[in-house]
């Protein structure tokens, strides 16, 4: 059995019916900190070749997407795109809608910086029903830009059907660290 990271459930949170996966046991725990990023490093090399990586990005959701990608794009030495909420990004955003399991909202990115790489290793920390996934992985296509593969903390397993009926998630290869 595989070490939980320090991943707790939290029940009805963040409304009645949605059990939370509290990551901050995990930040908390500087070696279970490192072996996750250490291991979201390693899936990358391990799935895309060096000459697609050269020209690859990390692009990440807020906001928890982001204590994930950052160490890994340090690691590996590449850019990283945030995709905010609307209304943060100030240079030219380019605009999405998105909705999941709980809620529904306008996203954004950087539409120079998006096009400064044709393709995206996607990670965050929770795989649950991957409507996020689905609505960048479609906001990117809109673009040319594809995502070559995407990474998650964990997944929920109770999610598992949601996820393989959404037809932006075909065929996108996906790994979890837990």
């Amino acid at each position: 059995m595989k070490p939980n990271y320090g991943l707790t459930i939290v029940k009805d949170f963040p409304i009645r019916g949605v059990n939370f996966i509290d990551i901050n046991g995990l930040l908390n725990d500087p070696a279970c900190f490192q072996a996750a990023i250490d291991k979201l490093c390693a899936l990358i090399t391990e799935h895309i070749p060096a000459s697609t990586l050269k020209t690859a990005a990390i692009i990440t959701p807020q906001a928890r997407g982001f204590l994930f990608a950052s160490p890994v794009a340090y690691k590996l030495g590449l850019p990283l795109l945030l995709v905010r909420k609307k209304g943060k990004i100030p240079n030219k955003p380019y605009s999405f809608h998105i909705t999941n399991e709980y809620d529904s909202y306008d996203m954004e990115l950087d539409s120079d910086l998006l096009a400064r790489h044709p393709h995206y290793i996607y990670i965050d920390d929770i795989f649950a029903t991957g409507q996020t996934l689905a609505g960048i992985k479609e906001a990117l296509a809109k673009k040319n830009k594809q995502i070559l593969l995407a990474l998650h903390i964990t997944a929920v397993a109770a999610l598992k059907g949601i996820r393989s009926n959404t037809p932006a998630l075909k065929g996108l290869p996906t790994q979890e660290v837990i």
